[in-house]
């Protein structure tokens, strides 16, 4: 339990840290700071739990934050992107491109392609939570609407 607080906490804090490097707007750095956290303790608990799922974790923790961002969104009347932008950072799989870099470096072109094909994937997959989570949530109040009307 320590460990996940622990997370928790550097999640938030890296979270609020890239929202104020990226001018994001002060009312939403709290709410897109713990959007970020529990985004990526989903994505956390997932690898911790099941093996080799690293793009399963990385969908999770996309859907998380988007899912979170659309509410703070609807409820602050705010722009989606004013808490997704900051929240996604601690999923972006910068070490993958790192030890692509570090591989080809290395002349070891089979090992390189390997580490780029997995960041592309988990980055792939990111953007695969955030976008299922949005058409869903657009179609829901499509429909919502709809019915209003009728």
């Amino acid at each position: 339990m320590r460990d996940i607080i622990f997370h928790f906490v550097v999640a938030y804090l890296a979270t609020a840290a890239f929202g104020i490097v990226f001018y994001a707007p002060v009312k939403t750095l709290p709410f897109s700071a713990v959007t970020g956290a529990f985004g990526y303790i989903s994505y956390y608990l997932i690898l911790q739990h099941i093996e080799n799922s690293e793009i399963l974790a990385c969908t999770a923790g996309g859907i998380v934050i988007a899912f979170l961002s659309e509410i703070f969104a609807a409820v602050q009347k705010n722009p989606v992107t004013a808490y997704e932008m900051p929240a996604i950072m601690p999923l972006v799989p910068g070490i993958g491109l790192y030890r692509t870099m570090i591989t080809f470096m290395q002349n070891d072109s089979v090992g390189a392609i390997d580490y780029l094909f997995q960041t592309i994937l988990s980055a792939a997959s990111i953007a695969i939570g955030l976008i299922l989570t949005e058409t869903v949530t657009q179609a829901w109040l499509r429909h919502r609407e709809k019915k209003r009307y009728y």
